[in-house]
């Protein structure tokens, strides 16, 4: 059973290797656009997004951090399986899928939340699929897979049919109710669902984290102070870096 410290130690490196790609590569390019525009006007400023290519670039760090904390968390939980079955596995091709349906519902939730459909809508879905990589994969990695399966699945069943299963199943496991609340009489039992508690109870925080942080920083958009980080869609991506590495802390 992988405990609940190592896994705060992972999501922990995870959201703080993020945090540090973002001072490392994107503040500097921000640094430099303040130089280069400082003639503007303020308004002129923030109506101009952050150039698609270096966003791009930016996002590419980012998933690359992502694939290596998945090929480090899969190799931990080959050596855990090789004594015990943790019920932790994720197939490729789902995680993938999850992702990206992620990725579409979060591009419509910015969609909602005031940013016009038609303006810089290449600029959206590339920060919302960094949002649904940084806050789905180590949910998917650690998530007991009995979760995600329906209770009446068959092996021919496809693909398709349990997509809409897991992304409900995924959903009450990041902003539901814990896993369980029944105290059970066995005593090793009982500890496996405190740990599965106390994993799920990082994951929430990080979550919740991540859609503070963006909120808050979502109200520069409204100053017309010219500065950098209001240009669309900074706020996005710094906001929801900082969120969720102050929620995996206080989760932790």
């Amino acid at each position: 059973m992988v405990q609940a410290q190592s896994i705060a130690a992972i999501v922990a490196a995870h959201a703080m290797g993020n945090a540090l790609l973002l001072h490392s590569t994107l503040f500097p390019l921000l640094e430099a656009n303040s130089l280069a525009m400082g003639h503007m006007d303020p308004s002129d400023i923030i109506g101009h997004p952050f150039p698609l290519h270096q966003l791009c670039k930016f996002v590419a760090f980012s998933l690359v951090w992502n694939l290596l904390v998945a090929l480090a968390c899969r190799m931990i939980l080959i050596t855990k399986s090789q004594t015990q079955n943790d019920g932790h596995q994720s197939g490729v091709v789902h995680v993938i899928l999850m992702i990206w349906l992620y990725t579409v519902l979060i591009h419509l939730i910015i969609i909602l939340c005031g940013i016009h459909p038609t303006i810089f809508p290449v600029h959206t879905l590339v920060s919302a699929l960094y949002l649904a990589f940084n806050m789905l994969l180590p949910v998917l990695i650690f998530m007991p897979v009995n979760l995600t399966q329906p209770q009446y699945s068959h092996h021919h069943d496809s693909i398709v049919k349990e997509v809409p299963y897991k992304v409900k199943a995924v959903s009450n496991y990041l902003f539901g109710p814990p896993l369980t609340k029944e105290q059970p009489k066995k005593q090793h039992i009982h500890e496996q669902q405190k740990n599965q508690n106390r994993i799920q109870h990082i994951h929430q925080y990080a979550a919740l984290g991540t859609a503070i942080g963006m909120g808050a920083c979502a109200i520069l958009r409204i100053l017309d102070h010219g500065m950098q980080i209001q240009r669309y869609p900074i706020p996005i991506i710094v906001g929801a870096t900082w969120g969720r590495c102050g929620g995996v802390l206080l989760g932790a």
